[in-house]
């Protein structure tokens, strides 16, 4: 009962160059060369459409040969308990950094971006490419990808193949993009008829299968509050009227479909799922919750065995610091947890709340359980008082503790979905200010050990790892860095670099057991 109150009380608180081991470093900046690249490499994405200059390169020393970008044929990572992370084929320390996609998707016509009925799927393939095509340019390679059950079967066992070739063809636009995408399951109290999301209505009794809305503004009370809503979760979690076979039977069909595409990074089961009349929450996710995690993963292996699977909480743990943590016990899980102040995510200010605790928290989860986190959602409203300082101790914290993040969220939003206003762009596509602190430089993937790095627009950033003689990504978003890293400097023994402007990322290698350290400016 406490849990309850502690909960309710929150959410009504939401209602208001290659150099020798030397200290001089590598200068770079003030040469131009042709810049190295692999034409065969597949997926690539165009960013001088964007007014990124790609022919820009910089010198290297005779010494080093060029560093050949690291072929991407697969978006698939898998969970390496002993340093809780997630490792490429090739071996190396891997975090995503990416953007949810997004509100438009939870209502007709289900896509994160504007179309026209009956759109053909030539005209929404071009319309996909235009929209996945900024991702790079703001310097990110992931998009949790939101798929709707109702729009996916609106009837029972009638599979509406339009929607489903259209999520395929974004899937398809996404990876020509280099981005990998994370098919998120997604819901929200339940159902369109209750002001949600997610549940086709067939699976509620007659009497509740009315209109769907999607104008309420404390929707998110409903959880606690409202008896229909918290009834659906109910027979959901007991399959009294076979809805929880339905949902495998669906996850079933949908990795079949999509499983086996190069693109696709991981499956999360299900978003924010409600507890019902449980109201004892922490015991309901460490139970019922958990269990049902372990049966759909293990519905999910039995399609693709070596899928990463995403799993998460609660919708309510995103603004409690003291959520527990309950892990299903099957390999190659990831922990997608949500992190929001209160009054941001309802539009108001900052409520002054910092994240350090909650981010600690997750990160000794993580070493405790050897179970990596991706901060699957997190946000503000645009224009929120105090959303910039808030959003940028998010950022440094992900980097802090070299966690997968991924932004909610961008759309095209025409109208928004219960007054939610939190995307990165307006309607017609302009950018909001939001993305000046969310996008910067990160640490992508490490060939070696002990990663650090850290990022101020006044004081540069830093980067450091062991190297073990691989090639590091740090990824330069053209969007902030449009003539890449400015007063460049790299220290270590045998190191060498090329930087990428059309990937766009700065590769470095070193001689194994090197300490390896990269400073940098985004002006000159």
């Amino acid at each position: 009962m406490r849990t309850r109150f502690y909960l309710t009380a929150l959410l009504l608180r939401v209602v208001v160059g290659c150099q020798s081991d030397t200290d001089d470093g590598v200068e770079l900046g003030s040469v131009l060369t042709d810049t190295h690249s692999d034409e065969s490499v597949s997926p690539s994405s165009d960013l001088t459409e964007h007014g990124v200059d790609a022919d820009m390169g910089y010198s290297q020393s005779p010494e080093c040969k060029p560093i050949s970008p690291v072929v991407r044929e697969t978006a698939r990572l898998t969970v390496f308990p002993q340093s809780a992370t997630l490792r490429d084929i090739h071996g190396r320390d891997v975090v995503f950094r990416g953007i949810n996609a997004g509100g438009r998707s939870k209502w007709s016509p289900f896509v994160p971006f504007m179309i026209e009925p009956n759109e053909d799927l030539v005209t929404f393939r071009r319309k996909a490419r235009a929209y996945f095509s900024l991702l790079p340019y703001w310097g990110l390679d992931s998009v949790r990808l939101v798929f709707s059950w109702e729009a996916f079967e609106p009837k029972p066992l009638e599979i509406d193949e339009v929607y489903l070739d259209r999520y395929v063809a974004m899937i398809d636009s996404a990876w020509e993009h280099g981005v990998s995408v994370i098919v998120d399951i997604h819901q929200d109290i339940y159902s369109s008829p209750f002001c949600g999301d997610g549940f086709p209505p067939w699976t509620l009794p007659p009497q509740q299968q009315g209109p769907p809305q999607h104008d309420c503004r404390r929707w998110f009370m409903k959880y606690l509050f409202d008896a229909d809503v918290r009834a659906a979760f109910d027979r959901f979690w007991s399959d009294e009227t076979g809805v929880r076979t339905a949902f495998a039977r669906m996850w079933t069909q949908l990795a079949t479909r999509v499983g086996g595409h190069p693109g696709v990074l991981a499956f999360e089961i299900l978003n924010e799922p409600g507890w019902g009349t449980n109201n004892d929450v922490e015991a309901f996710k460490a139970t019922v919750l958990r269990q049902f995690y372990e049966e759909i993963t293990d519905v999910l292996r039995k399609v693709e065995p070596d899928i990463l699977v995403i799993y998460g909480g609660v919708g309510m743990d995103a603004v409690n610091p003291s959520a527990g943590h309950y892990p299903p016990a099957r390999d190659n899980v990831m922990y997608g947890p949500h992190v929001y102040d209160a009054g941001l995510l309802a539009g108001g200010a900052w409520t002054g709340g910092e994240p350090a605790e909650m981010l600690s928290s997750l990160s000794a989860f993580q070493m405790s359980t050897h179970i990596p986190v991706m901060i699957g959602e997190f946000g503000v409203t645009d224009k929120a008082p105090g959303a910039d300082k808030w959003l940028e101790l998010m950022m440094d914290g992900i980097d802090t503790h070299r966690f997968s993040a991924t932004l909610w969220e961008y759309s095209h939003n025409e109208e928004l979905w219960n007054h939610e206003d939190l995307s990165v762009v307006d309607a017609d596509g302009t950018e909001r200010i939001v993305l000046d602190t969310y996008v910067r430089p990160w640490l992508r993937a490490v060939s070696g050990k002990l990663p650090r790095f850290s990022w101020s627009t006044e004081h540069g950033g830093t980067a450091s790892w062991i190297a073990d003689g691989g090639v590091t990504e740090i990824v330069f978003p053209p969007r902030l860095f449009p003539s890449g890293p400015q007063q460049l400097r790299i220290s270590g023994e045998g190191v060498c670099h090329t930087w990428d402007p059309q990937r766009p990322e700065l590769r470095v290698t070193a001689l194994p057991d090197t300490l390896v350290t990269v400073h940098f400016h985004s002006i000159p």
